[in-house]
């Protein structure tokens, strides 16, 4: 029996993992790619902060942790909150299309 072909029948397809498995290999890779895209979030927040702020303003250097918490408050004070965003999208849509209907009812009379 030739090599690849033993290899390609003994590995199954995505659809054929039982869920406990399919959990299993979500939730590392969600444990290893969320504290790598915060810390790669926070080294370049801060690098960029040591290399242009002193120089600029005359502002004190910071650390990785300070750069975090620069991260957080600018996103709360950005976004307006710690989160619910989709709420107030879908509250925007339904504004719209209460207004779309309102349009059309407005030209048929």
């Amino acid at each position: 029996m030739d090599e690849s072909n033993r290899t390609s029948r003994c590995r199954k397809r995505w659809s054929e993992w039982p869920m406990g498995a399919k959990v299993g290999v979500i939730a590392a890779g969600v444990l290893v790619v969320v504290p790598g895209l915060v810390t790669l979030c926070g080294v370049v927040t801060m690098g960029l902060w040591n290399a242009l702020m002193p120089a600029i303003f005359k502002l004190p250097s910071i650390g990785f942790w300070q750069a975090l918490g620069l991260l957080l408050l600018s996103r709360i004070l950005l976004k307006g909150g710690a989160g619910h965003a989709g709420h107030r999208h879908w509250k925007r849509r339904q504004v719209w299309k209460r207004m779309q209907e309102d349009d059309q009812r407005g030209m048929a009379t």
